[in-house]
C-alpha cells in the first residue's frame, strides 16, 4: 500500500513519545543549587528489571560503566477466573485382595507362549559396498614388471640422527631416539616387542618402549596418575657404543643426552585481590602432583610484617567453602591444597603468600629453586571510594547513567531503596549494584547540579556499615547538538495544513542550513541515486529538480531542550499541491566533522488525494480516496510514470487495469490542478517498479508406503497421486490428465548404492502404485525413493518427489 499517509507529524509524536517516555529528553532547567530548595530527597528502588550480581570474593572488584538494558514491556492474555469454584472430592482408593486379582486374571485368555516368534537375529553375508567413483581398470596380474625390491646398501656407520626431550622442558610427553639405519627387521608388534632395547634411561620410571618403524623408538610411561614422564626429574639416555644395526653396522661412540622437568610451578590459587574475610579458606594447585603435608611446612603467609600459623584444611571445611570447593572441581586430582589460618587475619591488611624455595613434588627429587607467591588484603571499614558518571565525561552528560564506588563490595540483599536519595528529584530514576559499585540510572537533565546522600546503615557484604550519611554531587552538564527529521524518504503533508511544513527536531542548534528543490515525479530516479552517492568524495553530485530555496534557517530554543522548528514550503507551491526536495544539514566549522547522520534528505508531497495500490501478477487496482475525509474520488487520472493514460477512477475511487509489459516505475494521479505521486518503494537501493509476471502451474505429489520401516529382503509397497494446482485467478486443483502418463523410480540406498528401478503408468485420476523388493544384503539407514514424471510437461512447474523410508 501507499504511504500517502501524514508521515511528519507522526513521526512527530512517536519520536515525542520516547523521548518523553526516556524521561524530558534533556528538558530545560535551571541549575541545580544543592538541596532543591527544601524539597524531601528521592529515595532510589532497585531496577527490577537488572540483573544486579554480587560479585565474588575472589575475583576483582566489578567497577560501574553500563547503563543496563532498557524498558521492557511484556503483554500477555488474561485469563477468566470463575466466580465460584468447584471443589473437588478425592477418591479414596482400597487396595484389591489377592482373590479379587486372581478373579480378575482368571478372565484371561490362557497364554499361549509362540515358540516361532522368537529368531535370531541374523546379518546379511554380504552387505553392498558403498558404490566407486571414477573407472575400473583392468590389469594383468601378476604384473609382468619386475618388482624385486632392491637391496639398500649402507657405506656410512652406524649414528644417532636425532633425539627428543633435551635441556629443560616444561613438559616431557616420551623419550625418542632415531638412528640413520634400520635397527630391527619388519615383524610383529608381539615380536618386536621381544626385542632388545638399545638405549638406557636413568632412573628407571615404569614404562615401555615400542618402535615406530625399523628406526625410531619411543618411550612411554605406564603411570595410571599421568600420561607424560614424571615432573621435577633429570633425566640422562645413554646409547651404548657396540650396538649394531640390522644391516651389521655399529655404533663407535656412546652418546649420551640430558633433559629436565620442571618442580612444582603455581596455576591458580585462592583468595587473590580484595577485599576478602578474616578467616579465608586458602587455596592452591599446581602444575603436577604434590603431598600437601609436605608441601605446607615451605608455605609462609604474612599479615603486614608478621607471622601467619597455617594449616591445612579438613574435608568439612573444604565442602562448607563454595568458592575453594568450585575450584577444586576443575583442579587435577592430587595437584592442590587447603589450608587456613589458626586465628582469624586482621582487618585492613595485605596478607603474602610465599610458597618457599625448596618446595617437593610428588613426581620426582627436584625442588623449587626460587620463591613464588601472590597476595591480598583483608577488608577495611566500609567507605566511598570514587563516584562520577559511569561514561567518563565531565562534566557528565544528560541521561548518563552515575555511579558510586566504595571499596567494599555492597551487600545486594539488604539494599533499602531510602539508602540512597537524590535532589533535585530524579525522574525514572532506579539503582543497580555490581560489586562495589552502585549505579544510579534515570533522566538527568542538561545544567543541573544533583545531590545524592547515601545513608550510614548501608551495608557491605561483610555486614560493616558507612557508619555516617555521605553526601556526593554530580554536575550534570550540556547536551550534544543533535537534529534529526522523518524517519522516511518520502512523506506527504497534512492536508488539514493549512500552511503546510516540514517538522525537524533540533537541541542545542541556534540554526540549519535548509535547501528546497522543486520536482516533479520524473525526478524520483535521480533523487534515488544521489541519496546512493552523496557520500561519495569522488562524484559530482546533482540534486535534481530546480532549487529555490537555500539559506540557514535561524532557530530560537532554550538550552538543552528539544526544539520543533518548521521549514514553510507553502510559499513554493504552484496552487494547492506540490512535490519538493528538502535538504537540511546543521552547521559545520571548518574544521568539524561532517556530522552525516544528522542529515535530513527527504521528498515531500504536498497534495489531497490519498492514493493505494494492490497489484499481482498481471494487474494493478488503484484505490484514489480523499487524503481529508477518506471519501472516494472518481474521474482521477491515473499515470504509469509517463505522459500516458492507464485509466481513470470510477464512482468508487477504484481504478483497475492491467500491468503493462514494460513495467510501472511509479504512479501518479492526477484531479484537476492536484497531483499524487507514489512509488514502489521509498528505500532508496529499490529502483525497480511493478512488474507483469508469467504463472506457471505447478505439479504436486502425495505418496506413502504401507509400513515406513523394513527389513533387508522385505517386499515394499508404495502409492500416490499426482495433481496440477493452477496459479492464476481461476486455479484449482486439477487433474493431471494425459500431460502425465508414467512414473520412473528410483530407489537409492544409505550408502549410495542403486536397489531397484522401474517405470509404471499413472491412471486417469492422477494415481500411481508399484513394489520393490530390497535386495537380502541391502546396508541398514535410510533409503530414498526419487520419483520422477514422465509426459508432456510443458506449461508445468515439477521436480522429482522424493520419498523415504
Amino acid at each position: 500500500m501507499n504511504k500517502n499517509v501524514e508521515r511528519t507529524r507522526r513521526f512527530v509524536m512517536a519520536s515525542l513519545a520516547v523521548i518523553m517516555l526516556v524521561g524530558n529528553t534533556l528538558a530545560c532547567t535551571v541549575p541545580g543549587q544543592g538541596n532543591n530548595g527544601g524539597e524531601t530527597p528521592q529515595p532510589i528502588p532497585i531496577d527490577p528489571n537488572v540483573n544486579n550480581t554480587t560479585v565474588e570474593q575472589g575475583s576483582p572488584a566489578q567497577n560501574g560503566g553500563d547503563g543496563g538494558p532498557g524498558l521492557t514491556i511484556q503483554l500477555s492474555d488474561g485469563q477468566e477466573v470463575p466466580s465460584v469454584i468447584e471443589q473437588l472430592v478425592p477418591v479414596t482408593g482400597v487396595p484389591l485382595t489377592e482373590e479379587e486379582i486372581e478373579a480378575i486374571l482368571a478372565r484371561l485368555n490362557p497364554w499361549i507362549e509362540d515358540q516361532g516368534l522368537e529368531v535370531d537375529f541374523r546379518l546379511p553375508e554380504e552387505i553392498l559396498r558403498p558404490p566407486l567413483t571414477g573407472d575400473t581398470i583392468s590389469e594383468t596380474f601378476p604384473s609382468s614388471v619386475d618388482l624385486t625390491k632392491p637391496q639398500p646398501i649402507f657405506d656410512e656407520e652406524l649414528e644417532v640422527l636425532r633425539y627428543a626431550p633435551d635441556g629443560q622442558v616444561a613438559i616431557a610427553p616420551f623419550i625418542s631416539v632415531t638412528f640413520n639405519q634400520p635397527m630391527i627387521a619388519l615383524n610383529t608388534l608381539e615380536a618386536l616387542a621381544e626385542e632388545d632395547v638399545p638405549v638406557q634411561v636413568t632412573p628407571l620410571i615404569p614404562g615401555s618402549w615400542r618402535w615406530l618403524g625399523t628406526r625410531t623408538l619411543n618411550f612411554l610411561s605406564d603411570s595410571d596418575l599421568y600420561d607424560r614422564l614424571p615432573m621435577a626429574t633429570e633425566y640422562l639416555v645413554t646409547i651404548p657404543a657396540g650396538i649394531q644395526s640390522a644391516v651389521g653396522k655399529t655404533l663407535q661412540d656412546t652418546v649420551q643426552f640430558r633433559f629436565s622437568t620442571p618442580p612444582p610451578i603455581i596455576e591458580d590459587y585462592y583468595p587473590s585481590y580484595g577485599p576478602q574475610p578474616l578467616e579465608p579458606l586458602f587455596f592452591i594447585s599446581f602444575d603436577q602432583r604434590i603431598d600437601p603435608s609436605a608441601v605446607i611446612d615451605h608455605i609462609q603467609v604474612t599479615a603486614g610484617n608478621l607471622p601467619v600459623q597455617i594449616k591445612l584444611a579438613t574435608q568439612e571445611e573444604i565442602q562448607e567453602d563454595e568458592y575453594v570447593s568450585r575450584r577444586i572441581d576443575y583442579a587435577e586430582e592430587g595437584r592442590w591444597l587447603a589450608f587456613r589460618a589458626f586465628e582469624p587475619l586482621p582487618a585492613d591488611t595485605g596478607i603474602s603468600i610465599v610458597i618457599k624455595a625448596g618446595t617437593p613434588s610428588a613426581e620426582g627429587p627436584l625442588v623449587t629453586e626460587y620463591d613464588q607467591s601472590y597476595s591480598f588484603s583483608t577488608y577495611a571499614p566500609l567507605r566511598v571510594e570514587d563516584h562520577g558518571c559511569s561514561w567518563g565525561d565531565e562534566p557528565c552528560r544528560p541521561l548518563t547513567p552515575l555511579y558510586i564506588r566504595f571499596n567494599n563490595p555492597i551487600d545486594m540483599d539488604a539494599y533499602d531503596g531510602s539508602m540512597v536519595t537524590i535532589e533535585p528529584e530524579l525522574p525514572n530514576a532506579s539503582v543497580n549494584i555490581y560489586g562495589n559499585t552502585i549505579n544510579i540510572q534515570g533522566n538527568t537533565q542538561g545544567r543541573t547540579t544533583y545531590w545524592v546522600t547515601v545513608d550510614s546503615l548501608i551495608k557491605d557484604q561483610f555486614g560493616q556499615t558507612l557508619g555516617h550519611d555521605e553526601r556526593l554531587k554530580f554536575r550534570i552538564g550540556s547536551a550534544d547538538p543533535v537534529m534529526f527529521g522523518p524517519d522516511e524518504i518520502f512523506v506527504t503533508m497534512d492536508p488539514a495544513d493549512q500552511n503546510p511544513a516540514l517538522s525537524l527536531y533540533t537541541i542545542n542548534y541556534n540554526k540549519v542550513n535548509v535547501e528546497i528543490y522543486q520536482v516533479e515525479p520524473s525526478d524520483w530516479p535521480a533523487f534515488l541515486q544521489y541519496l546512493r552517492d552523496y557520500q561519495s568524495t569522488d562524484i559530482q553530485l546533482t540534486v535534481p529538480g530546480k532549487k529555490v530555496f537555500d539559506d540557514a534557517v535561524a532557530i530560537e530554543s532554550p538550552a538543552d531542550k528539544l526544539t520543533e522548528i518548521y521549514i514553510p514550503l507553502a510559499d513554493h507551491l504552484k496552487g494547492e499541491s506540490g512535490q519538493f526536495i528538502v535538504i537540511a544539514k546543521p552547521p559545520k566549522g571548518l574544521f568539524q566533522e561532517d556530522r552525516y547522520w544528522e542529515h535530513v534528505q527527504v521528498w515531500v508531497q504536498i497534495t489531497d488525494i490519498g492514493l493505494d495500490a494492490f497489484v499481482d501478477h498481471s494487474e494493478m487496482v488503484v484505490w484514489a480516496t480523499d487524503l481529508l475525509t477518506g471519501a472516494p474520488l472518481s474521474g482521477v487520472t491515473i499515470k504509469p510514470g509517463t505522459d500516458s493514460t492507464i485509466g481513470k477512477t470510477d464512482q468508487t475511487g477504484v481504478a483497475k487495469f492491467d500491468l503493462p509489459s514494460e513495467g510501472i516505475p511509479y504512479l501518479v494521479a492526477e484531479r484537476g490542478n492536484d497531483l499524487a505521486f507514489m512509488p514502489p518503494s521509498s528505500y532508496y537501493w529499490n529502483d525497480s517498479g511493478w512488474t507483469r509476471r508469467s504463472l506457471v502451474d505447478e505439479l504436486r505429489w502425495y505418496v506413502w508406503d504401507d509400513r515406513q520401516m523394513y527389513k533387508p529382503g522385505e517386499e515394499v509397497y508404495l502409492k500416490g497421486w499426482m495433481r496440477k494446482i493452477g496459479t492464476d485467478e481461476s486455479g484449482d486443483v486439477e487433474l493431471v490428465g494425459d500431460q502425465v502418463s508414467q512414473i520412473s523410480y528410483q530407489v537409492i540406498g544409505s550408502h549410495g548404492n542403486e536397489l531397484a528401478t522401474g517405470q509404471v503408468d499413472v491412471n486417469s485420476l492422477g494415481g500411481f502404485d508399484f513394489h520393490f523388493t530390497l535386495p537380502e544384503n541391502a546396508n541398514l539407514g535410510y533409503t530414498q525413493v526419487i520419483i520422477n514424471p514422465i509426459g508432456s510437461m510443458s506449461g508445468i512447474s515439477y521436480n522429482n518427489h522424493y520419498h523415504q523410508i
